[in-house]
This record gives C-alpha cells, structure tokens and sequence, in this order.
C-alpha cells in the first residue's frame, strides 16, 4: 500500500488548490455581488471567470450585462479576469501602491456595470455614473474616504483619456445633467 501513497499525494494536492482557488473565487463574487445589489437597487450576481474560463477568455470586455429584448438587464454581470482579480487583491489589502491605476479601473468598471444592472442601458450614462460611484464601491472594499476618492479621481483622469466616444457625455460633469447629486460640490 505505501507505494500508492506518493502516487495519492500529487493526485489530491492540486485537487485542494483548485477547491481554494474556486472558495476564493465564490467568496470575492458574493462579496462584489453585495456591492453590485446595492447600485442596482435589487439582488444580483457577479460572475468571474473560473479557471478553464481564463484560458479560454477572448473578450477585449472587462465587464458584459446583457439586456433582453424588453430592455430589461440580466440579474448578474459578468467580469474579466483582471477585474475580478484587482478587486479581490485590493479588498484583501494585497495591491501594491504601483497598482493604484488598475484598482481605480476595476473600481470603476465594478460600478459602471452594476448601473447597467440598474437598467442603465446607455453607455455614456453608465460611465458618468460609474465614475461617480467609485468611491463607494472602493469604500465598499474596505477603503476609508479619502483613499475611496482618491482611487475614485485617478478613474475619472483615466476615463477622460481612455473613454470611447459613445462612453462620453458633455453632461458627466458637476452640476450636470448626469450629476448623481447636483446639490453636491463633490465630484466624482
């Protein structure tokens, strides 16, 4: 029987890793999902990719909600790999400060999806919103407020560079017609 034991161990050790890395997984998709349900005003889901998903992952998307034909959103999202795993690092305290503008990317992209699970269909729209909930979903993930809207400042300066022109409006601006809260000075 011994010699079987060697032959056991590597059989069952990758097999443990794989069930830690899909709790891990579980854990950061609940935990992204409470944050999603409170943007969209109702329960939804976040969706990662798991490990036969990453390999085979080809959208240039980091974030889909589908919409039916009644223009009603799905009840999940699903993210990217890259976004699911900065917002996991960075909830666990593990991203590193040369890591800022990935995290206030994921942060963003967590946020602008969950406005399209609040039926937000237009892009430009749930952009501007995204970029204005930014800060708590960071805050959401254990960020106190100043470092929240910091993350959530670096995600506005990157939009402005990197926003297709059908995710831009004239009015995601203070005082705009996009603004979340106009009676605010405080933007995003």
């Amino acid at each position: 029987m011994r010699p079987f034991a060697p032959v056991l161990l590597v059989l069952t050790l990758p097999l443990l890793l794989l069930v830690a890395v899909q709790q891990d997984q579980r854990r950061n998709e609940h935990r992204l999902a409470a944050i999603a349900s409170e943007i969209a005003g109702r329960n939804v889901d976040v969706h990662c990719p798991g490990l036969l998903e990453r390999l085979a992952d080809v959208s240039s998307h980091p974030g889909t909600v589908f919409f039916d034909e009644r223009g009603q959103p799905s009840k999940f999202t699903d993210l990217d790999e890259e976004t699911c795993s900065e917002l996991d690092r960075f909830a666990e305290g593990k991203a590193g400060p040369n890591e800022q503008a990935k995290v206030a990317r994921a942060l963003h992209v967590l946020a602008h999806e969950s406005s399209h699970l609040a039926g937000v269909r237009d892009e430009a729209a749930a952009d501007c919103f995204g970029l204005q909930r930014t800060a708590f979903v960071a805050q959401s993930l254990g960020a106190d407020p100043v470092e929240a809207k910091r993350l959530a400042r670096l995600a506005l300066v990157e939009r402005t560079v990197t926003a297709p022109a059908d995710y831009r409006s004239s009015e995601c601006h203070d005082g705009g017609a996009l603004d979340l809260n106009p009676g605010s000075s405080v933007w995003p």
